[in-house]
């Protein structure tokens, strides 16, 4: 076998690992009662709201959970009475284009039954962001996260270039060792309903 065909042995079995490590996760999650769901989300939001990273940011970005995903919705309400701009994304083919909501604003269903932002929203640069949240599925101390599968993140990432990314979980969904990839891209921060990390 050459170098090469190691390599790509290695890079398949890294993604069926994530793969598989993304379906586990999907089925410990869906298993966690709401009131579970709620209580830690209430804590996890505790845990970004003290953040200096988060005090010292004027624009934030957020994501509209959705099920058992950990709740963004006290966050997101938080900053806006806070006077921070907002952003939430929405896909827009096999991207993800960034707009600034309000309190006022009426989210609607979008890609993967995920709440957007309406098209007529106002457009956030991705370079005006000074603090982002990141969903994880599965996250490791390093910052390397898993997501949904589809990259939208992967190459939102690089994009943010003066934010301070933060990945959000519960905290049993951080594990020991992400099996990355050459594509992905890590977190400064991981924040779980216990324990607050900055990746070195």
């Amino acid at each position: 076998m050459s170098d090469g065909d190691g390599e790509l042995a290695e890079r398949q079995l890294r993604q069926r690992a994530k793969q598989a490590l993304r379906k586990q996760m999907r089925a410990v999650r869906a298993a966690l009662p709401r009131p579970a769901c709620e209580a830690r989300s209430r804590k996890l939001a505790e845990r970004v709201l003290e953040l200096d990273e988060l005090a010292s940011a004027s624009t934030v970005l957020a994501f509209a959970s959705i099920g058992n995903e950990v709740s963004t919705r006290a966050f997101i309400e938080t900053c806006l009475r806070m006077q921070k701009r907002v952003g939430l994304p929405r896909v827009v083919d096999d991207d993800l284009v960034l707009h600034l909501i309000d309190l006022e604003t009426e989210l609607e269903p979008g890609a993967f039954s995920v709440p957007e932002p309406p098209e007529h929203s106002a457009v956030l640069s991705p370079q005006e962001v000074d603090f982002a949240l990141v969903p994880a599925l599965a996250i490791d101390p390093r910052g390397h996260r898993i997501g949904y599968g589809g990259g939208y993140y992967d190459k939102l990432l690089p994009r943010l270039s003066a934010a301070k990314t933060c990945a959000v979980a519960y905290d049993f969904q951080l594990i020991a060792e992400v099996p990355e990839l050459p594509f992905d891209r890590t977190v400064d921060l991981v924040v779980t309903d216990d324990r607050v990390l900055r990746v070195s």
